[in-house]
């Protein structure tokens, strides 16, 4: 593994678990549970999309393909996708690497936690996987992969890479909150 992967995956780790905590509250299999999740990712991921560069077309392209997704399943809930006014404007000086390692390591765990969404007894909530199941996200992760395995940057890009994965996960935190307080306020 690389230097710079481990790091990520050292220095990243409470920031991870306590996303992981939000998020593993809500049971997949029912509407109002996985209505909320994707409801979350969807307000982080259009923060995040606003965040990537030029230089980062093809992960925008997979990032947009998620989104489009989410809407598809939101759509399969009869749900409403959330208003865009809830995206915050992002640093810009999020370095794109940081972000995408979040975003594709994420999607990791999302092929363990389609078992449970298509084993709902609720049909509309077994139809709604276009999310969990993007086929997308593989070649993202695969790239991401790619990067980290032939790292040869300098520490103060390192360093940028990081951090900017801890405001990946603080915008995954947000994303929830908002989403969470929004759902309580109805």
């Amino acid at each position: 593994m690389s230097t710079l992967r481990l790091r990520l995956r050292e220095e990243t780790r409470d920031a991870h678990a306590s996303v992981d905590a939000l998020f593993s509250q809500h049971d997949l299999s029912t509407r109002a549970g996985l209505g909320t999740v994707l409801r979350a990712h969807s307000v982080a991921l259009n923060r995040s999309l606003s965040a990537l560069s030029d230089q980062s077309a093809v992960y925008a392209q997979t990032v947009h393909t998620m989104i489009a997704a989410i809407d598809e399943d939101l759509d399969a809930l009869d749900e409403a996708a959330p208003a865009s006014s809830h995206i915050a404007d992002p640093d810009p000086r999020v370095h794109p690497l940081g972000l995408i390692y979040v975003i594709a390591g994420s999607t990791l765990g999302a092929r363990i936690l389609l078992s449970d969404i298509q084993a709902s007894g609720d049909p509309r909530v077994a139809a709604a996987t276009r999310y969990f199941a993007c086929p997308a996200t593989n070649e993202m992760w695969k790239s991401v992969s790619s990067t980290l395995k032939g790292w040869a940057g300098q520490p103060h890009e390192e360093n940028e890479i990081v951090n900017s994965a801890q405001t990946a996960f603080s915008w995954f935190e947000a994303a929830h909150r908002t989403v969470q307080k929004a759902s309580e306020d109805v």
